[in-house]
């Protein structure tokens, strides 16, 4: 029985930058439609990319094109996704699932996940991030390659987190004391435009920003703790998280293909794609 669009509550959004997706892209791709259907799924493209290759899997989709700059490189990237800019476009929306072309979704428990109401939650991150070894330990919850994400929590800790304030420059009292009085100014450009604190003094990824830095700036800032993590999605040592989940696959998971594509080749190909 066909369910009807749930609008409102929750956004899909896949983020593509090339009109050469690979095979394994286009499997992704072509899953997300097959499992999230119901729900509003939005194409994110930079403006004049071709959809040719896309549109021959899945002939009708929505798509939003930006400005190409926004996923020029991995850097620029990561900026739009710590942008005001982003998550303005999706403020009709509690919640976003990001949906990058290399995360793979088994089945819809995306309502589930949204009545938990957490702010961030991502696939567990070991030690050694993405070296992890099966024997290193799990040490929070990050991965945004297949993430779920509540809109309005997102653009408050973007409008109020200050990331770079005077007290942290340093320096001699002189350039102290210039840096408190360039801080109305700069507190007013933060409210009017995009968080420039942000933009320009925030260099890693956009997952350790939602995992580790708002809950420090926004102390109601939730992550999901790591139990919750296990069963959303896996990216790397996706054979240890399976064993700790009682052998049950998570609702989606994160770079099939790069992590152990042995182990997830089964459960992938039951799908009907041949890998």
């Amino acid at each position: 029985m066909a369910h009807k669009k749930i609008y409102n509550k929750v956004v899909v959004v896949i983020p593509i930058h090339t009109p050469n997706p690979s095979a394994y892209e286009l499997i992704s791709f072509e899953q997300c439609f097959k499992i999230l259907g119901n729900y509003p799924i939005k194409v994110l493209a930079p403006e004049g990319l071709s959809l040719v290759n896309y549109q021959k899997i899945v002939v009708n989709f929505d798509t939003i094109f930006i400005a190409p700059k926004w996923q020029s490189n991995v850097q620029q990237y990561n900026k739009l996704k710590t942008s005001r800019f982003f998550y303005n476009i999706f403020e009709n929306y509690d919640f976003m699932l990001t949906y990058e072309l290399d995360a793979f979704v088994f089945r819809d428990d995306l309502m589930y996940w949204c009545d938990k109401n957490y702010d961030y939650v991502g696939a567990p991150w070991f030690e050694n991030y993405i070296e992890a070894g099966p024997n290193d330990k799990i040490i929070g919850v990050g991965n945004s390659g297949f993430s779920l994400r509540k809109i309005t929590t997102v653009r408050k800790v973007l409008s109020n987190i200050y990331y770079k304030n005077p007290l942290e420059y340093g320096g001699s009292r002189f350039s102290l004391l210039k840096a408190y009085l360039k801080a109305p100014v700069r507190w007013l450009l933060n409210q009017i435009g995009e968080n420039y604190t942000v933009q320009k003094n925030f260099h890693y990824n956009e997952d350790v920003f939602f995992s580790e830095v708002a809950p420090l700036y926004e102390k109601s800032f939730t992550v999901s703790p790591i139990e919750d993590a296990i069963q959303f999605s896996f990216e790397t040592n996706p054979e240890v998280l399976f064993n700790i989940n009682n052998k049950v696959l998570p609702m989606g998971c994160h770079a099939w293909w790069r992590y152990n594509l042995d182990f997830w080749r089964p459960y992938i190909s039951a799908f009907g794609y041949k890998l």
